[in-house]
C-alpha cells in the first residue's frame, strides 16, 4: 500500500499560474490506476450524528469527472454518503511539499466499473474485501488467521463480493497546496459554478 508520503505528483511543474480547468492537474498529481499501489487518501464525510467522520481509503483512480474510491458496502461511510452525499478528500506528499484538497459530491459508480477496479486489486485487499466482517473481528486472532487461510486455499480467484461498491467524488472545489523550504507556501483554490471553474491563489 502506498501511503500519502510517497511521490506521486513530484514532477509536476509549479504552479504558480492559474490553470483552466483544475481537473487535469489533479490528473497530473494522481496516477491512473495500473495496479495495486495506490495513494493513500483522509475522506471526510458527514456522520449520521452531525458530526464530521474521517479514515483513510485508497484512491482507486481519478479522471476529467473526479476522484474514485472503493468500499465495503456495509461500512459506516457508506451509510453516511447515503444520508448526505458529500464528502471531501484530502491526499499529501510531504516530502515534496505538496497537497491536494477535493470537496464535492459522491456519486456511487456502476458494479462493472467497482468489478473492474477489484481485478486490479492485490490478493490480500481482494481477500480482505470478503473477510473484513464485524462477526469475523469478534474471532480470536488465531481463529481468523486460520479462516483467512482456509478461504484462501479455496478461493485461488476472486470475483468481488456483493457488498464491494465504487464511488466518485465529483469535485466543487479543489485546492492545490504547495509548499516553499525557503519561502512562503501557497494555494491554489478553485471553485466550480455554473459548470466553469474560477480559481485564485491564496496564501498557505
Amino acid at each position: 500500500m502506498i501511503t500519502a508520503g510517497t511521490t506521486f505528483g513530484s514532477d509536476v511543474d509549479d504552479i504558480d499560474a492559474l490553470v483552466d480547468d483544475p481537473l487535469e492537474l489533479v490528473q497530473q498529481w494522481l496516477p491512473p490506476h495500473e495496479g495495486e499501489l495506490r495513494p493513500l487518501a483522509a475522506l471526510s464525510t458527514v456522520g449520521l450524528d452531525g458530526i464530521p467522520s474521517l479514515r483513510h481509503v485508497l484512491i482507486s483512480d481519478r479522471d476529467a469527472t473526479g476522484v474514485y474510491f472503493h468500499t465495503d458496502s456495509a461500512s459506516t461511510k457508506v451509510a453516511e454518503i447515503a444520508a448526505n452525499p458529500v464528502a471531501a478528500m484530502a491526499v499529501a506528499w510531504p516530502e515534496v511539499g505538496r497537497q491536494l484538497v477535493v470537496r464535492g459530491i459522491v456519486e456511487q459508480v456502476s458494479a462493472a466499473e467497482a468489478a473492474a477496479v477489484y481485478r486490479e486489486r492485490s490478493r490480500y485487499l481482494q481477500l480482505l474485501a470478503w473477510l473484513n466482517t464485524h462477526e469475523n473481528a469478534h474471532l480470536p486472532v488465531e481463529a481468523r488467521h486460520h479462516l483467512w487461510a482456509e478461504f484462501s486455499d479455496a478461493h485461488p480467484a476472486l470475483d468481488p463480493p456483493e457488498r464491494w461498491v465504487g464511488f466518485r467524488l465529483r469535485p466543487v472545489t479543489l485546492t492545490f497546496w504547495r509548499g516553499d523550504p525557503i519561502g512562503q507556501s501557497t494555494r491554489q483554490h478553485y471553485t466550480l459554478a455554473d459548470g466553469r471553474w474560477s480559481g485564485r491563489i491564496l496564501a498557505g
